[in-house]
């Protein structure tokens, strides 16, 4: 890979890959976009804002013509941004919708327009339903969402 996109890098999980991904020799360039919502931190990347790879464009994923623009030319995305938090989703479910449904939307169809060869969609396991006491979830296990964010994100 040498251009990446990464939505919701200043996340937790999303500023570790970031970092992870900087610290690589083959990564030319590494777009992150954020909107810097509550989950989101400049502080989380405060150590790699120097490194000339890195460029932050603060935005939202549902902004289709900056979504698009950011895409031509990267040869791979990891989209982490996503509203989360189960008990938010239950008390208010459009954001969940607008971000986690339609904004992954405008990312895959902007990914297909620009052509980008690799596209890594990062969800939960909290799709899968509840394990119980005892086993795991694999990829192959079924689908069963039990609440709007698990529903968006499945």
């Amino acid at each position: 890979m040498k251009t990446i996109l990464v939505t919701g890098g200043c996340g937790f999980i999303g500023s570790n890959f970031v970092r992870l991904m900087l610290a690589r020799n083959d990564i030319e360039k590494l777009f992150n976009l954020d909107l810097l919502t509550y989950a989101g931190n400049l502080e989380n990347l405060k150590d790699v804002s120097g490194d000339p790879r890195y460029v932050f464009v603060r935005g939202d994923i549902c902004d289709a013509p900056l979504v698009l623009e950011l895409m031509r030319g990267v040869d791979a995305v990891v989209h982490f941004a996503a509203e989360s938090h189960v008990d938010r989703s239950i008390l208010s479910s459009a954001e969940f919708i607008r971000t986690n449904v339609m904004g992954t939307n405008v990312l895959l169809s902007a990914a297909r327009e620009a052509g980008v060869q690799r596209f890594v969609q990062v969800s939960t396991d909290e799709v899968y339903g509840s394990l119980g006491p005892a086993g795991c979830f694999t990829e192959e296990s079924p689908l069963a969402p039990n609440g709007p964010y698990s529903a968006s994100k499945a």
